[in-house]
């Protein structure tokens, strides 16, 4: 059931204003048209299904195939109008359709912008072979063809319709189709890593030669195994469509053929190791589309959900070194400093024996930077660089570096307090080998809550998103005071 009104109510974003609002516009010329084709529909609050199929019928014959060319105009302006609708309508579900909470990175506001670009007011036609738009002067009826990237994607849609296919698709599903394909909403979600292709079916692509470096030998033989298995099956039960999970059997029928090749590990691990593999591919793909990438931890892992990173609920106040608190304050923050020093350091002399990314040596406190600093992602970083963004994230592993900076933090911190211990805690650590367990288990706790835990979420947040956590804070405060200072 639809209102006679879309055929002459446009959604349209207000020019010139804040483009998170869209307004609803009469266009005057268009109703007229609209009751002088269709009296008996004008005044009546909602068509049936056969007769609003029936009115997106005469009015595309009009629009297509009329010799009057001022009226293929209006008959497209009236369908145009109606097309705004499901364009605002397929946006708002957009960020619903996928499994993360899609809402909390973007809005459907967000989106309007890439399809909702006609405001109503030019009147369009298309030329005789129905492939490019031409705008229509009304007083003197010359026409003058639309610039490459300035066409109206409401009269895009109707371009490629057509009701009278055996197919018979309505106008409604074709527009949510189209929105959802257009390509700059799919640029804008892969910025997400959404709308990309499944971890498995990223598996069953080729691997890139530029890739090489990223991946090791034990990698590129649980891939040949994993194609071997999962690509067989697929098309043994004729699959379509996105990859689904391998199946536990098939998991077990990939470790077995391991080890084969003397590689032993257990399914979490393979699991593990596929994903991670999967993520690598991932980026490749969205900087080969966007130029860009979704900046995501490597190795992280979480036992419960089999993602890679451990931790627990309890905040800092729950473990049993409160009565330690300013103290763990000041000396965090002072190994804090101090280790992120020394990594940086070794990452710089690290880079400068390395054959391939020596030249980038110096250039490792610029890109943290550029990254902790400017907010620049890894793909900009590697354009700013001239090299390709897998180059700048093999350069930079900011996974890694964060990783190893907590380890060490949580080594020295431990060493540091150890050492501001009275004597009863010392003796009591001596005699009780499991309060010392305890111990090292609430400073982990600890040094994960007061900064880690946020540091890696920053990792796969927007890359809009400023960086505020202790970490990104004090790698500032080390670039500004150190000589690196830009």
């Amino acid at each position: 059931m639809a209102s006679p009104t879309k055929y002459w109510q446009m959604q349209i974003l207000p020019i010139g204003e804040d483009v998170q609002q869209q307004h609803r516009r009469e266009i005057s010329r268009a109703k007229e048209f609209f009751k002088t084709q269709f009296p008996h529909l004008s005044c009546k609050p909602t068509l049936s299904t056969e007769e609003n199929k029936q009115v997106q019928t005469v009015l595309w014959e009009i629009f297509r195939l009329d010799d009057d060319i001022y009226q293929r105009a209006i008959a497209g302006l009236c369908l145009r109008c109606y097309v705004s609708h499901r364009i605002l309508i397929t946006c708002k579900t957009i960020p619903h359709t996928y499994n993360v909470s899609a809402e909390n990175l973007f809005r459907y506001t967000d989106l309007l912008p890439f399809v909702l670009n006609d405001d109503g007011k030019a009147l369009v036609i298309l030329d005789s072979e129905g492939k490019t738009q031409h705008i229509l002067n009304h007083h003197d009826g010359i026409t003058r063809p639309i610039g490459k990237g300035g066409e109206f994607f409401s009269v895009d849609i109707l371009r490629k319709f057509n009701p009278n296919l055996g197919s018979n698709e309505s106008l409604d599903n074709w527009t949510t189709r189209l929105t959802r394909q257009n390509e700059e909403i799919k640029s804008f979600l892969w910025e997400f890593g959404l709308a990309t292709p499944s971890n498995w079916g990223l598996l069953c692509k080729s691997i890139p030669r530029s890739l090489s470096g990223l991946l090791s030998t034990e990698d590129y033989e649980i891939v040949k195994v994993f194609k071997k298995v999962y690509q067989r099956d697929r098309l043994k039960t004729h699959q379509k469509g996105r990859c689904s999970e391998p199946t536990p059997s098939q998991l077990q029928e990939m470790l077995y053929l391991l080890q084969q090749k003397n590689l032993i590990i257990s399914q979490n691990t393979l699991i593990y190791h596929l994903k991670c593999i999967a993520e690598i591919l991932r980026q490749d793909w969205l900087y080969k589309k966007t130029g860009s990438t979704k900046t995501v931890p490597m190795e992280v892992y979480d036992h419960s959900t089999n993602d890679y990173f451990y931790h627990t609920d309890r905040e800092p106040e729950d473990v049993e070194l409160e009565k330690l608190q300013k103290i763990c304050k000041d000396l965090f923050e002072q190994v804090l400093s101090q280790t992120i020093g020394e990594v940086i350091h070794q990452r710089i002399e690290d880079l400068k024996k390395s054959r391939g990314y020596k030249n980038f040596a110096q250039r490792l406190p610029e890109g943290l930077r550029l990254y902790y600093q400017e907010n620049i992602s890894l793909g900009e970083i590697g354009k700013i660089w001239g090299i390709e963004w897998s180059k700048a994230r093999r350069i930079m592993q900011l996974e890694n570096f964060l990783e190893i900076v907590q380890y060490r933090t949580e080594e020295i911190f431990l060493e540091k307090l150890l050492q501001s211990l009275n004597q009863s805690q010392l003796t009591r650590i001596s005699h009780e080998p499991e309060y010392l367990k305890t111990l090292v288990a609430e400073i982990r706790e600890f040094v994960w809550h007061k900064t880690f835990k946020e540091a890696k979420a920053e990792l796969v947040s927007s890359k809009k998103q400023s960086k505020n956590s202790l970490f990104a804070k004090r790698i500032r405060i080390y670039l500004r005071d150190s000589s690196y200072a830009a």
